[in-house]
């Protein structure tokens, strides 16, 4: 294809996402992409010093573009598309050991894992970027919620408790098999194949037949489903960042309702017993989900007594490393005294991250927080569930690392 009939064709590409097409005169596909941006995509190939894209353009006749509403349709679209017609460019350019496939477990419950190398032949695939991909597949989970637990146990996962779990696939014991799982697991596959339509169409008659038997519960839920699945569509821009849903999903907007959005949240907890082999954690949800590369263990080395003295020392050591992003908000076990010295090392160094404390009950269960300048402790009960369940889960957590090492330090002295 000669350059100046390329520059031509990019022209007439809008700058929405899609998926173009490269053409031989035989009309066949020789190489198909996809484009965050279609038109500063195409752009990047009149000036390339790629042999392979070079290559590509020689061979071409024709450019044609599909324009799509986000890059999750656009991704989907050109799995379909390579998938169908094996554009030559394609096979050669990445092997099949660079796709990434979507493969579901035969489990009652199914897992859902991705993988370059499908051994099952109904795995959802090929899919070009795995970034993009895991990002779709978090935002589906969303809205249809399945399990990721290696292995059952006695209590809810954390998953369960931030609306990314059903909960009934990851405890012990007998359990009833459940529509629900089922079904979104079969919606997330009709997504993936790029039956979209189908899916929401087969909602809207769910919708509507529960309306009719007055389950009007149940289908204003199925409602809200559909409109956050056509938001998800219609607006979403993946990106390589875990911020993707800060602009349509904000948390916290319960306890601050106005200021910077709520993306990264820190929670810290401290373990001992009667003072001895003293740690600490520190654990980091973003948008929501746990982010384990930026989970730390701390051995406490102060010789002053108390969880107060300790957590003093936890987030003077935090703050001393730049290259860790700061949070948009800290949550602290514990009351007043616990938020204030997290406050006051914070404003020693002019450093602004709101601070809330997680009071607990008699029986260790969260009841209320304590706030930046309210008087008085804000039960839980007056939150979102969303965000009442989120600083559960960030609380949880915390007080699971820390404990979990402060075994493991225990287990060490033990050998000694």
């Amino acid at each position: 294809m000669e350059i100046p009939k390329l520059k031509e064709r990019i022209k007439t590409a809008p700058g929405t996402p899609g998926v173009y097409l490269f053409k031989n005169k035989a009309g066949q596909n020789i190489y198909i992409g996809k484009a965050a941006a279609l038109k500063a995509r195409l752009k990047s190939y009149l000036d390339t010093r790629d042999h392979r894209i070079q290559t590509i353009i020689e061979q071409s006749h024709r450019l044609d573009y599909i324009a799509t509403d986000s890059e999750i349709e656009a991704l989907i679209l050109e799995s379909q598309l390579i998938k169908q017609r094996r554009p030559q460019f394609n096979i050669m350019l990445r092997d099949d050991k660079q796709y990434f496939y979507v493969v579901f477990s035969k489990d009652e419950f199914p897992r859902v894992t991705l993988t370059h190398q499908p051994h099952d032949k109904n795995a959802i695939g090929p899919f070009t970027e795995g970034a993009a991909l895991k990002t779709t597949l978090r935002l589906l989970r969303m809205l249809f919620p399945y399990c990721t637990c290696k292995q059952k146990h006695h209590n809810y996962c954390l998953n369960y408790h931030i609306n990314k779990c059903l909960g009934i696939c990851c405890l012990k014991g007998p359990q009833k098999k459940s529509l629900q799982y089922r079904d979104n697991i079969k919606a997330i596959k009709e997504i993936l194949n790029g039956k979209r339509a189908k899916l929401i169409k087969e909602l809207h008659v769910k919708m509507d037949a529960l309306a009719r038997t007055d389950d009007l519960g149940a289908a204003i839920a199925l409602r809200t489903k559909l409109e956050r699945l056509e938001r998800i569509f219609e607006n979403a821009r993946i990106i390589k960042s875990s911020a993707v849903l800060k602009e349509h999903e904000p948390f916290l907007t319960s306890i601050f309702k106005h200021g910077k959005p709520i993306v990264r949240v820190e929670g810290y907890d401290i373990s001992n017993i009667q003072g001895k082999h003293n740690t600490g954690s520190m654990v980091t949800f973003i948008n929501g989900e746990a982010d384990k590369n930026f989970y730390r263990k701390f051995n406490i080395k102060t010789k002053r007594e108390g969880d107060v003295a300790a957590l003093q020392e936890i987030i003077d050591r935090r703050l001393n490393h730049d290259e860790w992003p700061y949070p948009d908000l800290i949550v602290v076990d514990g009351g007043k005294a616990q938020v204030n010295t997290f406050r006051s090392v914070l404003q020693e160094r002019n450093i602004k991250i709101p601070v809330v404390g997680l009071v607990k009950d008699d029986k260790h269960i969260g009841r209320a927080l304590i706030v930046p300048d309210k008087k008085d402790a804000t039960p839980l009960t007056k939150l979102t569930e969303r965000d009442r369940n989120l600083l559960l889960a960030i609380d949880s957590e915390a007080h699971r690392f820390a404990i979990a090492h402060y075994r493991s330090r225990h287990r060490l002295a033990l050998r000694d």
